[in-house]
């Protein structure tokens, strides 16, 4: 083939995670125009809401509060919290292909079916579909990055790795745009959902026939392609292990990586899932330019993500700097970055041009985290890489509920004036946790493979010719 059998599978990596990613993005557009007033209704009526914003009022079709729909958004991430773990452990034992399959397809079949399942069952039943979807997507990530270690010399990982994060950014972009633009056709929101579900088949195709778990199993590889990859990969043990639990569930770099996601989390998925919202009621922004402006953020946010990683192992090779340094100044930009954009938010008050810029800069600055603690997982754990990353995106993910549950509830209480002020607290309790996040990675973070990870046969035979080495030196 003209291009290289691997690299074709991450584009269907990078596709994959974009379907994750349009799934999420399209219910927080989704969500304003389920539950705010259809401004394309004939008998709408102009009035200036509290915040001194004109708005169209008329009646709503789900008469849910702020604190409801964090529930709904959150609720993606119940049992994604604890899914990947289980599923990164599954594809290190079976592999990656089938399992990255079911947790795409099921979601598909779901997303066709919300509209219907929502008027019929109301709230719960969308909560129930966005948990049992958010539990598939889990298996999504840790697959991948358990199928990449097999696929990719590790001079190549981080590149491949960088793009399941821009592919993230990718699918948000496309459906925020999109998900303004269905919300105002004639079928209004639940097109949203029959949108998301044609998307996914062109993948479901290429998936079944050009990946497989294994480059040797790969009727697509080229001899040429396949020595490259197998000259180039870590010798590991072919009888696999069993996965070290107690070992990964006490490492400091696990923890650090756990807090470090927990903390990036936290940032990023309020802006993903509320940002929309944001946009609404403090600036009045209708679901079309809502989408844009979001849709601009993510797609900032996943370009800088793409350049990142093959800039950071640029800067390595070219200054012969040490890799886990060239790490940490990349998740600092990371973290530091955002938290300085949303600490300007509260300056540029009513001037909604200067607080969407700074949106989509953190967003952007956000995005270098694939130069930074993204790839170091399957730098200290490539033979657990799976079960690790599964692991440490528990607290990462569980952020996905809280956050905007948090959110929720601030704006619905009444400790502040207006929406704005509420918003602005907001922003600044999110900055101090990207602070405290960046700290911890930079205290703790590593990329020196741990002695839990290594290979014991394999070790046991390196030791062994060492001593045979020494023994002859001796003779």
């Amino acid at each position: 083939m003209a291009i290289p059998i691997r690299w074709l599978v991450s584009l269907l990596g990078i596709y994959a995670c974009a379907l994750v990613y349009t799934q999420r993005s399209g219910m927080s557009v989704a969500i304003v125009a389920m539950t705010s007033n259809n401004d394309n209704d004939n008998n709408s009526n102009v009035t200036v809401n509290r915040n001194g914003v004109t708005a169209f009022q008329s009646k709503k079709e789900f008469d849910w509060n702020e604190s409801l729909q964090g529930i709904v958004l959150g609720s993606q991430f119940y049992l994604y919290i604890v899914v990947p773990t289980f599923a990164g452990w599954a594809t290190d034992i079976f592999g990656g292909k089938w399992v990255t399959f079911i947790g795409t397809i099921v979601p598909a079949i779901l997303s066709v079916i919300t509209p219907v399942a929502t008027r019929a069952g109301g709230v719960g039943a969308l909560i129930a579909i966005r948990t049992i979807m958010g539990g598939f997507h889990g298996c999504v990530y840790p697959a991948l990055f358990s199928l990449y270690v097999k696929w990719f010399p590790a001079r190549e990982r981080a590149n491949a790795n960088a793009g399941l994060s821009f592919g993230g950014g990718l699918g948000s972009t496309i459906m925020y745009i999109l998900a303004g633009w269905l919300c105002q056709t004639n079928i209004g929101w639940p097109m949203v959902f029959y949108g998301n579900t044609l998307l996914y088949i062109p993948w479901l195709i290429l998936w079944i026939f050009l990946c497989t778990n294994d480059p040797a199993d790969n009727r697509h590889v080229t001899e040429t392609e396949l020595n490259y990859i197998k000259s180039n990969l870590p010798k590991t043990n072919m009888k696999r292990k069993p996965v070290k639990w107690g070992k990964i569930i006490t490492s400091i770099p696990v923890w650090s990586s756990l807090i470090t996601k927990l903390c990036c989390g936290f940032g990023y998925f309020l802006l993903l899932q509320k940002m929309p919202s944001y946009l609404f009621t403090v600036f009045g922004i209708d679901t079309f330019k809502n989408g844009a402006v979001s849709g601009a953020a993510t797609l900032g946010q996943g370009v800088f993500g793409l350049i990142a990683a093959p800039v950071s192992n640029w800067i390595i090779k070219r200054f012969n700097i040490r890799s886990i340094i060239v790490r940490k100044i990349f998740q600092s930009i990371a973290m530091m970055g955002p938290a300085l954009c949303l600490c300007m938010v509260p300056v540029f008050a009513c001037n909604s041009t200067g607080v969407i810029a700074m949106l989509i800069a953190s967003m952007m600055l956000y995005g270098t985290f694939t130069g930074g603690e993204w790839t170091v997982i399957s730098e200290y754990a490539p033979n657990s890489a799976g079960a690790v990353f599964g692991f440490a995106n528990i607290l990462a993910f569980s952020a996905g509920v809280f956050s905007p549950f948090l959110v929720g509830l601030l704006l619905d209480s009444e400790e502040a004036a207006n929406q704005r002020e509420k918003w602005n607290l907001i922003f600044f309790i999110t900055a101090g946790i990207y602070l405290f996040g960046s700290i911890v990675f930079i205290l703790f973070g590593t990329d020196k493979q741990q002695s839990w990870d290594k290979d014991e046969e394999y070790l046991d035979d390196k030791d062994d010719e060492l001593s045979q080495t020494n023994d002859r030196e001796k003779a």
